[in-house]
């Protein structure tokens, strides 16, 4: 009889296993951790990679007329998404170190988040990805966003043109280099006289 009623324990055991593994697989398939959205940075953690650590930050912004609109969104072949440019400008002990912007497109249905970081000269020397909302098969890697930076000619950032494609997110790669374009024009048209 005892035997018996180990055998028992151990198939509502087993049972319960069955259950809890089925639930769980229920879960994942109506939730995939893959659509959490994912904050990668801090927006103090950002000016950091920047700028470095203890940088002096100034926050500023233009407000876009409708002719500068007309003129950025030509010159970067894409739409804006604001009427308001906003940059930051870093120093460290009177140094001017250069600018970050933070940006944000819709992807496919949701927000990406990231930061160009532009040098004094004005050439992208960074684009950094802080927050990604998509599924995680769609954020590209360091390696293919390292190719929106350097000083190349505008249309070398429109994909199919000098652009590669990230197999399966041609969404997220017109999202970030169309970003990416949209800040290189801003700079160019706002702030010409900035130094």
């Amino acid at each position: 009889m005892e035997a018996y009623l180990r055998q028992g324990i151990q198939r509502s055991g087993s049972t319960r296993n069955l259950l809890l593994s089925s639930l769980l697989a229920l879960c994942v398939a109506a939730f995939p951790l893959a659509a959490r959205a994912e904050v990668l940075l801090a927006q103090d953690e950002a000016m950091e990679v920047a700028f470095g650590a203890g940088a002096q930050i100034t926050s500023h912004t233009k407000k876009i007329s409708s002719d500068q609109k007309v003129a950025i969104e030509e010159l970067a072949q894409t739409k804006l998404t604001s009427s308001f440019f906003q940059y930051y400008e870093g120093r460290r002990n009177g140094e001017f170190l250069g600018y970050a912007i933070i940006d944000s497109r819709v992807m496919r249905t949701n927000l990406a988040v990231f930061m160009v970081v532009v040098s004094p000269d004005r050439v992208v020397q960074k684009v950094v990805l802080l927050a990604f909302h998509e599924p995680s098969d769609y954020q590209p890697t360091d390696t293919w966003l390292k190719l929106l930076e350097g000083p190349k000619p505008m249309q070398d950032l429109v994909p199919g043109q000098g652009l590669a494609p990230i197999a399966g997110s041609t969404l997220t790669v017109n999202g970030l280099s169309d970003g990416v374009r949209a800040v290189r024009a801003s700079f160019e048209i706002l702030l010409k006289e900035t130094k």
